[in-house]
């Protein structure tokens, strides 16, 4: 491992001075800059501009126009140009080629016309790729995307460069559970099974982008030991009033569907803005389980089929206000919820014996549970600049609650293979009431210092989450408590951060340093076995990024950073949590945060193929420890800290253009992982490799009708001591956009093949199971859009961020 320390290292210095000592080679001097007007001769603000190259119409450059309609796109290559200028209720205009050289390049005044209908009128589009990378973050463009249309987040997300989803719907990240989730740079203040209900109630339309990144700055929180995967929604901001309603039916196993409505009205320095989702969603899970105890005096076989029916009926909304009070102040006041009735009938029956096909008793389960869940959340924020040019000053804070009432009722049936019960019924039942508050503070400084920019900023949040689990049992024609099963567990934390980032351009080069304190003080308090076990400790967060153009077709950049990923809340709980009568989860109150070293070299040729290098090293790695019972036949899952893991990953992104009507993205990421450590009493030096791989393809097919066809792999690996087996799928979508371009229909169906299977198998020590479960991914789904109301100037949003939601239950 010091070896591996050792030319990581050698390579960050080498590269670093390299880039230090060619500062006298420049970058692009050259920049083009203009005007936009109306036909009234008025300047027209935030129009979107795009420098394009002029053989492919790809787009090289963007900006946007200033509230005189002024533009300027610094760094640009010397070559033949064009640029685009858009905006919704105008004409799309492009120019003519245009040659470029060191020298500021002054076009003529841009005059938009409003939109109206033509024949016979030939305009260039330029194509924004499907998967661009921008700042160390690859980032995925699904914008208008027809199988993104009535497609949840969840779903949405799993096509991003190197994200994936495993058999519980956590999120991975190039292999690794440890992600950092946020919407619009703000945190989701969920994980594990409540960001999952929360990404499937989301509408997949309403995305803009997904940003995938493995690094990271000081100014972000430390949190997230793998990366973080930023969702970017599409912003309402226009001038008057105007909205979107979107409805949204399909039908795999059950009906399922949603609608939305957006409502946003500007009106000189006020911006008022909501939208409104419903969710009706119905899913179907197979599931298959078969696990096998052995001792060297019994052993005792578990054939479990399995059927779930989960209904979720969510409501989300937003309300907020936006207020200009002057040219250098910006308020902005929002709150937002979600509330989600969750309920679900698992009904299953397990064949018991001393082998497979040998069967001494069956066990029927139905278990019958609903789980209403509701997030509110409160958020200001105040911009305020210091000066005209590059001083700003920004003011975050937050109040967000979650809460959970979890109602479960079981029922155990155990009989002969007659038929016969074998005993009598049993019958039980839990309740466990979830209350979580997070408030956080933060303030953000920004100031260009000299010909580098330097950021700074501090940072508080406090949390409490406060769990009471009733577990009660039907004994002689009455509910009784379960003593061994009480659970009372409070968790509270504190966590103080600052920061400090500098970054600057040197020649060629560019350079950012950084730095991140946090100070933790938590308290595990198990009221149930009185018990407390407090910790406080300060870490430190060193950043370090470095880039070095060769020349516009050849870009490298390389980065290091340290990462932490505290417990989920639910993990440091003591007490069992019971799946089923022979199933449960057992948390640990001395479980520790694991801390990453994550390298990242990235190269960019020619614009259009992106490469990314990386290794993560990832020391007390939380991970599933096994156990069971070879008397009760009871298996359980902790988490525990197991020594180490390394993760290295290539991923490489090759988009290609085929004629005029066919355009493809091709993303592949293999990834190396090798665990070391003692799991469940034995000890693991394993490693593996695998790869994972999708195509996309989107078709021109006519006037107002466009094809979408995605292809996606997953070969087999080893993850812990589980073998994940081979994945694939294939998803197909058409879309038709009606003359007026308000009306849109998109038709989509995913997983063609029904081959979306999450088989899992484990063959470690005294642990011999297979699991294989299908979760109604097959699904056809018809989506309509209509937008509606003035469509004209633009405004600007800004939002906050804290990662403690992220970890909530």
């Amino acid at each position: 491992m010091k070896n591996i320390y050792t030319y990581l290292l050698l390579s960050f210095y080498f590269f670093g001075y390299t880039a230090l000592t060619l500062q006298a080679q420049q970058l692009p001097k050259g920049a083009v800059a203009g005007q936009v007007l109306s036909v009234d001769g008025a300047p027209v603000a935030n129009v979107s501009i795009y420098l394009l190259s002029a053989k492919a119409a790809v787009v090289i450059k963007t900006s946007l126009t200033d509230e005189q309609g002024n533009y300027q796109i610094n760094q640009v290559p010397k070559g033949e140009f064009m640029l685009q200028a858009t905006s919704v209720g105008f004409e799309t205009y492009t120019s003519p080629i245009f040659q470029t050289d060191d020298n500021l390049l002054k076009m003529e005044t841009i005059q938009l016309l409003v939109e109206a209908r033509s024949i016979g009128t030939v305009t260039v589009e330029g194509r924004v790729p499907l998967v661009q990378q921008r700042d160390g973050k690859l980032i995925l463009n699904v914008e208008n995307s027809t199988l993104a249309a009535g497609n949840n987040a969840l779903e949405v997300l799993q096509r991003a460069p190197g994200v994936s989803v495993d058999k519980d719907e956590n999120l991975q990240l190039m292999g690794q559970q440890g992600v950092n989730v946020t919407i619009d740079g703000r945190q989701t203040f969920m994980s594990g099974e409540q960001l999952a209900t929360f990404l499937k109630s989301m509408n997949g339309d309403q995305i803009k982008s997904v940003e995938v990144t493995t690094g990271r700055s000081a100014k972000d929180d430390a949190e997230g030991s793998v990366g973080t995967i930023n969702i970017t929604l599409k912003k309402n901001r226009l001038e008057g009033f105007n909205g979107t309603f979107l409805a949204s039916a399909a039908h795999g196993q059950h009906f399922r569907g949603n609608s939305s409505l957006t409502l946003n009205y500007k009106k000189n320095n006020t911006t008022l803005f909501g939208n409104y989702g419903f969710t009706h969603n119905k899913r179907q899970f197979d599931l298959d389980l078969l696990r096998t105890i052995a001792s060297e005096d019994l052993t005792r076989v578990f054939d479990q089929e399995a059927s779930l029916i989960e209904t979720n009926k969510t409501h989300n909304y937003k309300i907020g206000i936006e207020q200009r009070t002057s040219k250098r102040n910006t308020m902005l006041l929002q709150f937002s919820g979600d509330n989600d009735d969750e309920q679900s009938v698992n009904a299953s029956r397990t064949q018991i014996g001393p082998r497979l096909g040998a069967v001494d008793s069956i066990l029927h389960t139905v278990t019958d549970s609903r789980t209403p869940f509701n997030r509110y959340s409160i958020n200001f924020n105040n911009e305020f600049r210091l000066d005209t040019l590059d001083g700003k000053l920004t003011l975050d804070l937050d109040w967000s609650a979650f809460r959970n009432r979890s109602n479960i009722d079981y029922d155990y049936q155990t009989a002969f293979p007659n038929g016969m019960l074998a005993r009598s019924p049993e019958y039980w039942r839990t309740a466990m009431p979830v209350n979580i508050n997070i408030y956080v503070g933060k303030v953000d400084f920004v100031k260009n210092i000299g010909k580098g920019k330097f950021e700074s900023g501090v940072k508080y949040s406090q949390v409490k989450s406060d769990n009471d689990l009733t577990f009660e049992e039907y004994v002689d024609d009455i509910w009784q408590r379960f003593p061994r099963r009480q659970n009372h567990f409070v968790y509270t934390e504190q966590i103080a951060a600052a920061y400090v980032d500098y970054s600057r351009e040197i020649g060629k080069a560019s350079i950012k340093l950084g730095l991140r304190a946090e100070h933790t003080q938590s308290n595990a308090h198990s009221i149930t076995t009185d018990t407390i076990n407090k910790r406080s400790y300060l870490d430190l967060f060193p950043s370090v990024s470095s880039s070095y153009s060769f020349n516009e077709n050849n870009i490298v950049s390389l980065s290091y950073a340290r990462k932490i990923a505290r417990p989920n809340y639910r993990y440091l709980n003591p007490m069992p949590y019971y799946i089923d009568k022979f199933t449960f989860m057992l948390g640990n109150p001395y479980l520790r945060p694991q801390y990453t070293d994550g390298f990242t070299l990235n190269y960019t040729w020619m614009k259009m193929f992106n490469f990314t290098l990386g290794t993560d090293i990832t020391n007390d790695a939380m991970l599933e420890s096994l156990g069971q019972n070879v008397e009760t036949g009871e298996s359980w899952i902790q988490q525990q800290n197991l020594a180490k893991t390394l993760t290295s990953y290539l991923n490489i992104n090759a988009p290609a253009q085929i004629g005029q009507f066919w355009t493809m993205n091709n993303n592949l990421t293999g990834v190396y992982m090798h665990f070391k450590g003692e799991i469940a009493g034995d000890f693991a030096n394993a490693g593996s490799l695998f790869f994972q791989g999708r195509s996309t393809n989107n078709f021109k097919l006519g006037k107002g009708i466009g094809a979408e066809l995605s292809v996606n792999y997953n070969s087999p690996f080893l993850y812990n001591v589980y073998k994940i087996h081979t994945r694939w799928g294939t998803d197909l979508g058409v879309n038709y956009n009606f003359k007026d371009q308000r009306n849109s229909l998109k038709l989509a169906v995913t997983d063609v093949f029904r081959t979306q299977q999450n088989n899992v198998s484990t063959n470690f020590a005294a642990f011999d199971s297979e699991f294989r479960q299908y979760n109604d991914n097959r699904v056809i789904r018809l989506t309509y859009t209509y937008k509606f109301g003035n469509l004209k100037q633009q405004t600007k949003r800004t939002t906050t961020d804290s990662e403690e939601k992220s970890r909530a239950l």
